[in-house]
């Protein structure tokens, strides 16, 4: 039984030690070749205990039991012993139970005031000013969760004064000198200000915002600063030395201006539209332009239009009534019928360079909230892909889908309404050209008949 056992705890001992860095078939081969050592080991003082003589064998077995008792008996100490100090320490802990008294719940709250005041100080940037604080409430919460130990006066006073230290630190804007996690990801040391538990702001090398990153005790530079104004605000803030100036600060201590800046930019939402999304926006600039060349061109042509209807004797050919009025010169022998013809034919012939590509605007404006729905059927089609593979329970597997069929459906609104309007725009522009034309017509073709009658 005893080799058995030795055998057990060998085999048990091995396993512990190679199971990370040996393979299944490595170690059963050690075990194997273990256990043919330790027979071979069994074997031999068998032999040896074999050829011992009578009286020999009686005086190794007359030692082996004394060895035996010596063992049981130094085993039946230690247990007594380890009663005897079980005891004690239960007799400790009701002494201590009953040194607390009553103000057990008293300690007991101090101890989650410090478990709260650890949590405040790591995730707030006065850290920078007061460091070493996380590692002495550690060690105080430490002591308490042993039930062994009670604060002292000094424990009390100390936690007190962190608190007030915080409190105070709170209110204050001060210049600090830290540590900061570059956007490339390294580390350097520059001057910082700190706004209360608001913000850090720095203006080395240039005016930024800083988070403060509560796991490595650091700040670290925010990827993308917030728009607008508030890079200025800080750069006139350092300047300032008297007087009040305006500075923009997050109330939450900086998850809101995190959240802020890692929203997505107008040209990360283009992006999430993909390539429906290039083509609607190609699609967009390509109907602007048209629609902004042609309307110049159509407001030109009508002011040539109204400096010939100024000068109806001096016909022009550089303008559609100009030469609707050279047609009515060279008919002038024709009857009124064919002049009138003659006259319907030349606007016809005007008609489309005046109306040229504004239907290519119409169309446009059709085709691109088209392209925003097939751009929704295309998102929503990758969404449900994304549900079938990953199941619901991260809606990031779902976001890139829902992202892109709301972003082209927005892009194709976005294009669709300037280019309805501007087509309205041109084509009303387009229209009142030809209407002038058919308005002089007729007058020609009034005045020719009142001559003819007056003959």
């Amino acid at each position: 039984m005893r080799w058995a056992q030795t055998l057990a705890a060998a085999a048990l001992g091995l396993s512990s030690l190679t199971v990370a860095a040996q393979s299944e078939d490595a170690l059963l081969e050690k075990v194997r070749t273990g256990q043919i050592g330790n027979r071979a080991d069994e074997a031999r003082q068998l032999a040896s205990f074999r050829r011992l003589s009578d009286a020999d064998k009686q005086s190794a077995l007359r030692e082996a039991r004394a060895r035996r008792d010596a063992l049981q008996a130094q085993s039946g100490e230690l247990e007594k012993t380890a009663r005897n100090n079980k005891l004690a320490f239960e007799r400790k802990i009701n002494e201590l139970r009953s040194e607390m008294g009553p103000n057990a719940a008293l300690f007991g709250l101090l101890q989650q005031s410090a478990s709260d005041l650890v949590g405040i100080v790591r995730n707030s940037p006065t850290s920078l000013d007061y460091p070493g604080r996380e590692a002495w409430l550690a060690a105080l919460i430490a002591r308490m969760e042993k039930a062994s130990e009670i604060f002292t006066i000094e424990d009390l006073e100390q936690l007190w004064f962190m608190i007030q230290q915080e409190i105070t630190a709170a209110g204050q804007i001060v210049s600090v000198d830290g540590e900061v996690i570059t956007e490339s990801g390294d580390r350097q040391t520059i001057s910082m200000t700190r706004v209360g538990k608001f913000n850090l702001i720095t203006t080395e090398p240039s005016p930024a915002y800083l988070s403060w990153q509560a796991e490595n005790q650091r700040a670290s530079l925010l990827k993308r600063q917030p728009d607008g104004g508030y890079l200025d605000q800080i750069a006139a803030y350092n300047r300032n030395s008297e007087g009040v100036a305006a500075l923009g600060i997050d109330p939450t201590g900086g998850s809101l201006l995190t959240r802020l800046v890692d929203a997505p930019s107008l040209m990360d939402r283009v992006h999430q539209g993909g390539l429906i999304g290039y083509l609607i926006i190609a699609l967009g600039i390509v109907g602007v332009l048209i629609a902004v060349f042609k309307l110049i061109g159509i407001m030109i042509v009508s002011s040539k239009v109204a400096a010939q209807r100024r000068n109806v004797a001096q016909p022009n050919s550089g303008n559609p009534l100009g030469r609707m009025l050279k047609v009515y010169e060279d008919n002038q022998d024709a009857d009124t019928e064919t002049l009138e013809m003659r006259l319907g034919e030349a606007i016809l012939e005007e008609r489309p360079r005046i109306d040229r590509f504004v239907g290519l605007i119409k169309v446009i404006s059709a085709v691109a909230p088209l392209m925003g729905l097939m751009g929704t059927v295309i998102g929503m089609i990758a969404t449900f892909q994304a549900i079938t593979l990953f199941g619901t329970g991260d809606p990031k597997t779902m976001a890139g889908g829902i992202s892109q069929a709301l972003v082209t459906t927005v892009l194709g609104l976005t294009v669709a309404i300037p280019t309805v309007l501007l087509h309205a725009v041109v084509s009303a522009r387009a229209t009142a050209v030809i209407n002038t034309l058919k308005h002089q017509t007729a007058g020609l073709i009034a005045e020719r008949m009142e001559a003819r009658k007056a003959a």
